[in-house]
């Protein structure tokens, strides 16, 4: 019956031992590089041939020379190390919030706007963090971060989450027009301006929360419309007609010809979302640490998006 690794009795320091006498040539130099005495040295590579039943290696009047068996053990004790190093390099990195995976949630476009900018300051600061990206309407983001199927969220500020969160910053309200619709001629566009035109909505992300901004803004129910469609399919929808489509800021960076963004405007001035950053209670992995305090500094640092023109 073949014996286990564990039969052996030795370590990861014996092998580093056998290594160090295998490339010295010399029991004492061995010894002086690894700052061991030599007579501990000796007796650690015995006790481990004892336990292989094997000879490492032979000793002569000049040194120590590996044996046959002693070279092909030498290669595998260099490769179990190597694995063991990369392994804990792994772990520390993993520790220190440098590599492993963040699953994050996303209720709205992030092509621009603060989103896009928080990522990008991420992924400049932490290149070898997978970021893994779900998207889904405020409630079923938020679900999914209490039953840590997701780390955090980045959604629409607002009630219904008890556990921690920091704001992001405002995203604006847009319409989408078509760049030969009567609105496209202005600067910017009002509620009331919009209620004369069928608004198209997407279902998904920020949809629910469009609607009812533009019902408290006097939209009338039958002049808004949902699509279980993306946003460059809404997009392409809106350049072939005269209907309207209400996005948030970060949807502006998908580029439709034909299409243009104006701002909504309101009795207080542009429509916005403050956007937030929402995770549960209790301790943070490192990789989700790092992003939180990434994401305050973006937030202090007042990053946004500065303008929308003609797309």
């Amino acid at each position: 019956m073949r014996g286990k690794v564990s039969d052996y009795g030795f370590n990861i320091r014996d092998l580093r031992r056998v290594i160090a006498v295998a490339e010295h040539r010399s029991l004492r130099q061995a010894a002086l590089a690894l700052e061991v005495d030599q007579g501990t040295l000796t007796r650690s590579i015995q006790a481990l041939e004892h336990a292989l039943r094997i000879p490492l290696f032979e000793r002569l009047r000049t040194g120590a020379r590996l044996t046959a068996t002693g070279e092909a053990f030498t290669k595998i004790a260099a490769s179990v190390l190597e694995g063991m190093d990369e392994a804990m390099l792994h772990l520390r990195l993993r520790h220190n919030g440098v590599v492993g995976s963040l699953r994050l949630g996303l209720q709205l476009s992030f092509v621009q706007g603060v989103v896009a900018n928080l990522f990008e300051r991420y992924q400049a600061a932490y290149p070898d963090v997978d970021l893994q990206i779900m998207d889904g309407t405020r409630e079923r983001l938020l679900r999914d971060v209490l039953a840590s199927r997701l780390d955090a969220a980045i959604v629409i500020a607002g009630e219904g989450w008890s556990t921690r969160s920091i704001l992001l910053g405002p995203e604006r309200v847009l319409a989408a027009v078509a760049r030969d619709h009567p609105l496209a001629a202005r600067a910017a566009v009002t509620w009331s301006g919009l209620s004369a035109y069928f608004l198209t909505l997407p279902r998904r992300g920020a949809g629910m929360e469009l609607r009812k901004l533009a019902l408290q803004h006097g939209i009338r129910p039958e002049r808004i419309m949902f699509h279980d469609a993306a946003i460059d399919r809404l997009l392409a929808l809106v350049r072939h007609g005269d209907k309207i489509l209400l996005v948030t800021e970060g949807a502006t960076g998908i580029r439709m010809d034909g299409v243009v963004f104006r701002p909504v405007l309101d009795e207080d001035g542009p429509a916005a979302f403050d956007l937030a950053l929402c995770w549960r209670d209790g301790e943070s992995d490192p990789v989700l640490t790092h992003f939180i305090e990434l994401a305050r500094q973006t937030h202090e640092d007042g990053a946004s998006f500065s303008g929308v023109g003609d797309v």
